[in-house]
């Protein structure tokens, strides 16, 4: 169930930013801005179909576990298998995003460890501070980036998101429902199986299509659906998630998963004022960190 429920929200995934990034490109929008909206959006729909049904089933240590490994694996695994393939040049204009990436994430710790969870109040706050968010993106970097993307018919494109949105539907219910035995069979808690196991599925659209936006020449692109995902998982699927049922959570078990997710949004500040590129060495850095935090989880098991 497990595994056919990531064929099928990789899949899902895949079919739908393809068709949302051709359908923007019909109305002239920049590829960073499809890079942190409609990509960031799209590869963050495993995360958030999964998120919300776990939400509605009162599981909510799946939730934050799903969002804090994702956001750990899309910089400490996707950027840094992306950066080892091939250097990521960074445009100084983009310099400034980082910063509010960072910004965000801190404040949302905050929360979740001063609050012990997120409350519907917090999560629709979360859910508005998101749109705006997406609307100063959208006003500061419409037009960041001008590589062509091939368009398609707009029906085609229009029926390829609803197939796609099907499919990462599917997949989420069976996503969570596997999850939910795997850790009654292994004796283990579902936040260590939805922090370790569940995001390496659910972050799949995020390291293939980050891959291959940045092979194909889309640094911008790329870069912008790592920032974007990891920004629109916490605002938007931690805020609707929270929004369907309040999510409770123990400090003991966040705060490692947070300092690890924060560690890695300061380091990628730093690589990317260096040079203004992330070269291999330091996405080797970045898997490395990853690594040792994933080590150390299953010491602990």
């Amino acid at each position: 169930m497990f595994f056919v429920s990531i064929l099928l929200l990789v899949k899902g995934s895949d079919i739908l930013t393809d068709s949302a990034a051709r359908t923007a490109k019909i109305f002239g929008v920049s590829d960073f801005v499809i890079g942190v909206t409609i990509i960031a959006l799209g590869t963050s729909l495993p995360e958030f179909a999964s998120g919300v049904y776990a939400s509605y089933l009162d599981r909510g240590e799946i939730v934050i576990g799903d969002i804090l490994g994702a956001n750990i694996i899309n910089i400490g695994l996707v950027l840094g298998l992306t950066c080892l393939i091939k250097p990521l040049p960074i445009k100084h204009t983009e310099i400034y995003s980082g910063w509010i990436h960072l910004f965000i994430l801190t404040m949302a710790s905050i929360v979740l460890i001063t609050g012990n969870g997120i409350s519907r109040i917090v999560g629709l706050i979360f859910s508005v501070a998101y749109l705006l968010y997406l609307w100063k993106v959208i006003r500061e970097y419409r037009t960041l980036g001008v590589e062509p993307v091939t368009r398609g018919p707009l029906v085609n494109n229009i029926l390829g998101l609803l197939l796609g949105l099907s499919l990462i539907l599917l997949g989420a219910k069976l996503l969570v429902n596997s999850i939910l035995l795997l850790a009654q069979i292994l004796g283990i808690s579902a936040f260590t199986i939805s922090l370790l196991l569940m995001p390496i599925g659910t972050s799949m659209p995020e390291l293939t299509t980050t891959i291959i936006t940045a092979r194909k020449g889309y640094s911008t692109m790329a870069f912008g659906n790592i920032i974007g995902s990891n920004i629109a998982n916490i605002l938007w699927v931690l805020g609707i998630a929270s929004i369907v049922r309040p999510i409770h959570a123990h400090l003991q078990q966040i705060l490692p998963a947070i300092i690890m997710m924060l560690l890695l949004a300061a380091l990628l500040i730093r690589f990317k004022l260096s040079k203004y590129t992330i070269e291999r060495g330091e996405g080797l850095i970045f898997v490395i960190v990853y690594a040792v935090f994933v080590g150390m989880n299953i010491a602990y098991l």
